[in-house]
């Protein structure tokens, strides 16, 4: 997180390479500048996974845990498999694809998550 932090505030990758004593300095002005700025930020709505097994179903559980709602996706082969239904939300992509073939489907995923 401080890291996505550095970054959207302009530290660039070098930064990190000098003394770790001056990193966290300038990682704690940055963060604070951050802090009393007017940034704006957007609440997260929704979440797809384009995943399977125990890793989107931990996801899914944290989504529900913050009220998030949760969208999967899942190959025809997957129909009935527990990320599916741990999901808020879930649709088929890769019609008549394997099942690895179809979570590779990347413009049916993106046309689903718009």
């Amino acid at each position: 997180m401080l890291g996505a932090h550095l970054i959207r505030l302009g530290a660039t990758p070098a930064c990190h390479i000098v003394h770790p004593r001056h990193t966290v300095a300038k990682a704690t002005r940055l963060i604070r500048v951050a802090y009393y700025s007017n940034v704006e930020y957007r609440p997260i709505k929704s979440v797809l996974v384009a995943n399977r097994g125990e890793i989107a179903i931990r996801v899914f559980r944290a989504c529900t845990e913050l009220g998030i709602r949760s969208v999967a996706v899942y190959s025809e082969q997957d129909k009935m498999h527990m990320h599916r239904q741990k999901a808020d939300e879930s649709y088929l992509i890769g019609q008549d694809l394997a099942p690895v073939e179809a979570y590779l489907c990347i413009p049916e995923i993106i046309r689903i998550a718009k």
